[in-house]
């Protein structure tokens, strides 16, 4: 009786939710069809109630009933098509001089995520510093030592990385989890660090660092002249606004809509072929997040910035973008070519390597004789991702690897995996240790397809099954795959003994490893380095 009420009470909720989602959408399509004209939006409003459905974990699904060519996304391109021209011509130099020196700046990189997401924009950082800018790098506090140990000023940012990764890995990237547990429980604590983060990046662009010149000393006065950021910082373009300052989005995942493939937390599948609905994901995705986020925005204009609210006319979920805010996306164009809807001010530049670390990494003697014989083992690791059942995938490992007769490696970071389980001589744990020194050295990687990871992995030259946890991490799968380069990926909700078996035997392949290394060989031509 008491799991029937349960079912019916989430039922009711997810009910209401995508109710109020609805509603939603259509109010602020009206909204901004009065503002812009009746060209835009149309196709939009119509798809809405096909698109928005929930499953009974609250997991958003977008599906768009009939066949893609019913669905007319012309109007939505041209305009965007338009702003980025009117940008272009805005920004045009009067001059025809490309000799002009860049001036020394002050510049602020903001950066939430995992320590994968930090280390490339170390990379920028110090590349910036050698062309003669002062940077600060704003990210989570635990980072505070790893950013400043390169030489980068730093500024603490609100939010706990861990708790983030956690809540993402519990939900399963659930945009709108409803579950009663989540609702009760988990969507209050994260919003309360998206609320920190957002806060935080006013005094990381304006402030000095609390404890710049040691523990509790403020470091130096600080005022961002240039502004670096990933989206989820949601702070970034406000307080650009604030300050009058150029802002730039770098990414390693696609964040502006395109019909190549679907948003990445939109659950829609990746086929490889260009689609219209893949365009109206992106909408529908960035006016979910807007949706969580716009009263915490506003307040945050008002209260801190003195600037005004953003209106529902104004279209706030479609501020980078109506604004021509450029992106960089840090991946390889020969693993996923630039799509050819995006104009000039959206980039694919290539991977963003760190190089160095690994230079000065001495292994004990055990690891190293694990490594030393035969073509390596296969690395197994989740990065910053917050296993469930830890020792239990740590035994379907150990269990795949003995039916395999292979040789794997399992690194263990947030998740403790090692426990106090008894392996075999097949077997391996480690800690923490730099990926430009161990992916060379393994046969083939096996992770969760963080984007960091999956670049090393590649970079190595090694074939890549990807188990993916959430977000961007099944476009990684998908790509790797697509690439000839990897097996096809599993999610970590799907994966069992058998599936990790398959594919260790897959790994093994000769011609995987051949095309692997062929692509590594392109990637290291076009990569940006900071060299040590």
């Amino acid at each position: 009786m008491n799991d029937y009420m349960g079912t019916t009470q989430q039922e009711q909720s997810q009910k209401r939710w995508k109710e109020a989602f609805t509603r939603a959408v259509q109010t602020i399509a009206e909204e901004r069809r009065q503002s812009v004209g009746e060209g835009r939006l149309t196709s939009f409003a119509d798809v809405v109630q096909a698109a928005a459905a929930f499953d009974r974990n609250g997991h958003i699904h977008m599906h768009f009933d009939g066949n893609d060519d019913k669905y007319d996304i012309s109007g939505l391109q041209q305009e965007a098509q338009k702003i980025q021209a009117d940008s272009l011509q805005a920004t045009r130099p009067s001059s025809t001089r490309t000799n002009l020196d860049v001036p020394s700046l002050a510049i602020c990189i903001m950066i939430v995520g995992t320590h994968g997401d930090v280390q490339p924009f170390v990379a920028i950082a110090k590349r910036l510093i050698q062309d003669g800018h002062r940077v600060r790098l704003a990210t989570h506090t635990v980072y505070r030592d790893f950013v400043m140990s390169h030489g980068v000023e730093f500024y603490p940012l609100g939010g706990d990385p861990k708790e983030l990764a956690a809540y993402m890995v519990k939900t399963g990237g659930h945009l709108i989890p409803l579950s009663l547990e989540a609702i009760q429980k988990d969507v209050p604590r994260n919003m309360q660090m998206i609320e920190e983060i957002i806060q935080s990046t006013w005094p990381a662009v304006s402030a000095p660092d609390p404890d710049g010149g040691g523990p509790g000393v403020p470091g130096k006065p600080f005022q961002a002249q240039a502004i670096i950021a990933n989206p989820v910082s949601y702070g970034h373009i406000h307080v650009a606004e604030r300050l009058g300052v150029p802002l730039h989005i770098m990414f390693p995942q696609p964040w502006v809509p395109t019909t190549a493939f679907p948003h990445p937390l939109s659950n829609m599948p990746y086929t490889g072929k260009p689609k219209k609905v893949n365009y109206m994901t992106y909408k529908l995705v960035d006016l979910l997040m807007w949706q969580g986020t716009e009263g915490m925005v506003n307040a945050f204009r008002t209260d801190v910035l003195g600037l005004r609210k953003i209106r529902k006319g104004d279209g706030g979920r479609d501020i980078l973008l109506d604004l021509a805010i450029p992106h960089a996306f840090m991946w390889s164009p020969h693993l996923v070519p630039k799509p050819k809807d995006w104009g000039k001010i959206y980039d694919v530049i290539g991977t963003v390597t760190l190089e160095g670390p690994g230079s000065s990494y001495t292994p004990t003697p055990e690891l190293e004789a694990f490594l030393g014989y035969g073509d390596g083992p296969i690395f197994v690791g989740f990065g910053s991702m917050v296993l469930q059942d830890p020792k239990g995938v740590t035994k379907m490992i150990i269990e795949a690897a003995e039916q395999a007769q292979v040789r794997v490696l399992i690194q263990s970071n947030w998740s403790d995996m090692a426990g106090d389980i008894d392996v075999s001589d097949n077997i391996f744990f480690l800690g923490s240790c730099p990926h430009d020194w161990l992916m060379p050295r393994v046969s083939a990687v096996v992770h969760h397809g963080g984007a960091g990871t999956t670049a090393a992995g590649l970079l190595a030259g090694k074939p890549t099954f990807i188990v993916p946890f959430f977000g961007d991490q099944p476009f990684w799968g998908r790509a790797v795959l697509d690439a000839g380069v990897g097996v096809e990926p599993c999610p970590i909700k799907e994966l069992a003994t058998e599936k990790l078996r398959s594919a260790f035997e897959k790994l093994k392949s000769p011609e995987l490893r051949k095309r692997a290394v062929e692509l590594s060989d392109l990637m290291r031509q076009e990569m940006v380095l900071v060299r040590l």
